[in-house]
């Protein structure tokens, strides 16, 4: 029987640049900066289910296929950072089409990050509000940061299947079959007074999820 394919979320983590009270284990940064960006993945494979958070993508991904002892195939999604990532609500007209609705999510995201359209990165959802409207939930970032990602994991041979934010987490994790909170615990910033060991350690489940 062939093993089942790795599956893993990446996604960049910002923390705070003192979280920690000891010497941070991520890369030195200017002293001015209130935050320094880290890379966390998670990967399941039948019931296994692992993390890392690593001070830079190809160390992370270079770990986690030591932990995994797998190589391709596999599926990657990329998830972006709420702070990467604009997001905001548009209530359509009644009179608007699906055409209209997609033209209006642009032209919102465009003048909120003020960028051009074609500079853009956006996706949205429609939905009934409560009042029986239609609401459209955009996200969107330019396209630029995007296109860097993807610069970066197709340098570790990794080609991501779908772009998703940190609010869809839950969904994923769901989808996925994971237990409530994996996915979040995976991606979370530092606790208090937490050590650099701890919090870079790998997580390794193999119970059933």
């Amino acid at each position: 029987m062939p093993a089942a394919a790795l599956r893993f979320v990446v996604s960049p983590i910002f923390i705070p640049f003192n979280a920690f009270a000891a010497t941070c284990a991520v890369s030195p940064v200017n002293s001015n900066s209130s935050t320094v960006k880290v890379w966390a993945a998670l990967a399941v494979q039948h019931a296994a289910v692992l993390y890392r958070r690593v001070e830079d993508l190809a160390t992370l991904m270079s770990h986690l296929r030591a932990d995994c002892l797998q190589a391709l195939p596999y599926s990657t999604i990329l998830m972006l950072h709420p702070r990467e990532i604009w997001a905001g609500d548009l209530h359509c007209q009644a009179h608007w089409g699906p055409e209209d609705i997609a033209a209006e999510c642009w032209l919102e995201a465009a003048s909120a990050l003020q960028l051009p359209v074609t500079e853009l990165a956006m996706d949205f959802e429609v939905h009934s509000s409560s009042e029986g409207h239609w609401l459209a939930q955009c996200r969107a970032c330019p396209k630029s940061l995007v296109e860097t990602y993807l610069a970066q994991l197709k340098v570790l041979d990794l080609q991501p299947d779908a772009i998703t934010c940190a609010s869809q987490m839950d969904e994923l994790g769901l989808a996925w079959g994971l237990q409530p909170g994996v996915m979040a615990e995976a991606f979370r910033l530092p606790h208090m007074d937490e050590l650099p060991g701890h919090y870079f350690n790998l997580f390794k489940e193999d119970k059933p999820c």
